[in-house]
């Protein structure tokens, strides 16, 4: 049984006596996962538990390249020490020395068709390549790629999500891919790039169900599994809508640029543009501090530690084991485990007030450039009449002129009022988080909260957030 397993891959075992089983009913795609497994009450006590371990993945290697591979290169070609005897006798010796030359022949049988797999998923499919093709785009690791289809898909995404195409975003999909730094990506990797619509709830934009897929099959489905995908999928819509909050708040600041010098010309909005202007900084900071966070204490260290593990991998299973801890590692950090559900609910809400300033923002500008336009419009009038050498203005004019100007003062009340109402909410839902975060048994999730509230606005008026990071990390450690 040993012999054929490890050298030929074969394993008929009619009475269940070998120590690897194997399930028929498992289909090609869940070979590596499912279909072999180790009877460990069968081993015999001469092999080690990791012996073990590698007689198993050695005859899996050599199925998972004839099955899923469908490389039917001969397993001695595939290793540099070769089956040493080709009769039962010299078969039977291979058992005389079981300290010595059979520990070596299952070391190096295991070396060499690890490495010879290794090399076809890399060589053959560019395993490594799809792994940093999905960090560049379902990761948002592309950055002129990221922005210019944010750009671009700006007009479909505002519209309800019910009247999107997918066939429309696709065509977006691909005029971006051309214009930014993406088109020099190899074809196999940017075909399987395509658009994603999630399920639509009453209410949703295209904002809320939009997502980047890559599709995958034949051995890197090995890889990257369903479940794999589905915590991919989970991860880009957390970064998409962060990356939408960015977006939206460099609108505000242009909005707020282009217009300050406009709106000089009405005194009266000084008030409320100061609040605007306020409550603007706090959300860029807040925004600019979790990107920061994300981006390179969640993504970028991740990153380097799985591409460490991919390096020194020996075996598939180390790289499997290696891609799944760098995706449960970045669920958990990015909010998205079922223990941060309440620091999740916090920031989505802290992301609606965004959306929310921005409209009263782009309503409040709607009405003071409105009238800011029929000031000027007077004041051009008046210019007109005194070269015509006319009255300049008629009592008629001045007294409509003033109703219209005191209407819209009386309406900067309720623009100050919605504002603050605003602030008000924002703020408390920033407490809220921060809060939460002091809590938090992640250290780097602590650290964050410092740098969220670096000049202590919030925990001078919060007694809940005094507890140090030193007290905390005491706390956990007696609890220890």
């Amino acid at each position: 049984f040993l012999y054929r397993w490890i050298y030929d891959g074969e394993l008929e075992d009619t009475y269940h006596e070998f120590f690897v089983a194997s399930d028929p009913t498992v289909k090609a795609d869940r070979l590596w996962h499912d279909k072999y497994t180790l009877r460990k009450s069968m081993i015999p006590s001469f092999i080690t538990m990791d012996k073990a371990r590698k007689v198993l993945l050695i005859g899996k290697s050599i199925n998972f390249l004839h099955q899923v591979c469908h490389d039917r290169t001969p397993t001695a070609k595939m290793m540099a020490v070769t089956k040493s005897s080709v009769s039962p006798k010299d078969a039977a010796e291979l058992f005389t020395d079981l300290e010595g030359a059979f520990q070596e022949k299952i070391d190096a049988a295991y070396h060499e068709t690890s490495k010879y797999l290794l090399d076809v998923l890399n060589q053959n499919y560019n395993l490594l390549e799809h792994i940093k093709a999905v960090r560049r785009y379902l990761l948002l690791g592309q950055g002129d790629f990221v922005r210019h289809l944010m750009d671009l898909l700006k007009p479909e995404l505002a519209r309800s999500a019910s009247t999107l195409y997918q066939h429309n975003l696709t065509g977006i999909l691909e005029t971006a891919v051309r214009a930014t730094n993406a088109q020099f990506d190899n074809p196999e990797i940017l075909k399987r790039l395509d658009v994603r619509l999630l399920e639509i709830s009453a209410g949703d934009t295209g904002w809320d169900v939009f997502s980047l897929d890559y599709h995958v099959d034949g051995p890197i489905a090995t890889v990257f599994t369903r479940e794999c995908m589905n915590h991919y999928l989970r991860v880009f819509n957390f970064l998409w809508r962060a990356k939408r909050m960015e977006y939206v708040l460099t609108d505000i600041w242009k909005g707020q640029m282009c217009n300050a010098k406009l709106l000089k010309n009405i005194p009266e909005l000084s008030g409320v543009l100061h609040q605007c202007h306020f409550l603007a900084s706090e959300m860029v900071h807040f925004v600019h501090q979790m990107q920061y966070y994300i981006t390179f204490e969640v993504l970028e260290c991740s990153w380097d530690e799985l591409w460490n593990k991919m390096q020194q991998a020996q075996d598939l299973d180390h790289i499997t084991a290696a891609h799944e801890a760098f995706l449960d590692t970045i669920v958990s950090q990015c909010l998205l485990d079922s223990k941060s559900e309440e620091l999740l609910t916090q920031l989505r809400a802290l992301f609606d007030r965004i959306l929310e300033f921005q409209s009263a923002q782009e309503s409040m500008y709607h009405s003071a450039l409105e009238e800011l336009h029929h000031r000027l419009q007077y004041a051009e009038l008046k210019k007109e009449r005194e070269a015509e050498g006319k009255w300049s203005t008629t009592a008629a004019d001045e007294e409509a002129e003033n109703k219209r100007i005191h209407e819209f003062q009386q309406l900067i009340p309720k623009m100050c009022s919605q504002i603050r109402v605003c602030s008000h909410f924002y703020q408390d839902i920033v407490r809220q988080f921060l809060v939460l975060l002091t809590k938090s048994p992640d250290e780097s999730l602590r650290f964050l909260n410092f740098r969220l509230d670096f000049n202590e606005h919030y925990k001078a008026r919060d007694p809940r957030l005094r507890t140090s990071l030193g007290g905390t990390r005491g706390k956990r450690n007696s609890a220890m």
